[in-house]
């Protein structure tokens, strides 16, 4: 299972740089300015916990940014760590299938917190503002199921190795032992 969790903080983390291609190339494309949400939510955590976020105006902005993507991360690298939590309860999607689950997840993971802080309202937003919110986290999503399922893949390649070294090793013969069929 740990093995799984570690695999999926890492697919997670992957996901959230995919993630972040996509919006960053959208932003360029389209000529538009990145989103304060990140930073609004901060404000309403802050003000929810009862602190300030400490420095002047242009430091407290700075904070805020910085703070906002590393929430961002952290949603991102914790979706991965529940994918492989998943995985390691033994659901094993094909890779589309996986990729649409985590992207849904991190769309909730995401903007549920924030909708709940009122800094945004799922329900108001334009067709573009929906293509700026699913596109970046659907490449999140494949990204996190693609990378989970390479790195699963080598995992077992190298589980199998180290059973045939084991296998060579206890026959004593330095070849494999036969392989005999077992009776039904």
């Amino acid at each position: 299972m740990l093995s799984s969790i570690a695999r999926g903080a890492a697919a997670g983390a992957a996901g959230t740089t995919a993630l972040h291609a996509a919006t960053y190339l959208d932003m360029t494309l389209r000529g538009r300015p990145s989103s304060s949400t990140p930073q609004q939510t901060i404000d309403k955590i802050s003000e929810a916990a009862g602190t300030k976020i400490p420095g002047d105006p242009e430091q407290q902005a700075s904070r805020k940014s910085g703070l906002g993507a590393l929430l961002g991360m952290v949603t991102g690298t914790t979706v991965g760590v529940c994918y492989g939590v998943l995985h390691g309860l033994g659901w094993r999607p094909p890779v589309l299938v996986g990729g649409v689950v985590a992207t849904v997840a991190a769309l909730v993971g995401a903007n549920a917190p924030m909708t709940v802080l009122g800094v945004t309202d799922p329900r108001t937003w334009s067709t573009s503002d929906w293509l700026s919110d699913v596109l970046p986290h659907l490449a999140y999503g494949l990204a996190t199921a693609a990378t989970f399922a390479l790195m699963d893949d080598n995992h077992r390649r190298r589980k199998l190795r180290k059973r045939m070294r084991r296998a060579v090793k206890a026959s004593g013969s330095g070849k494999p032992a036969p392989v005999r069929a077992l009776a039904g």
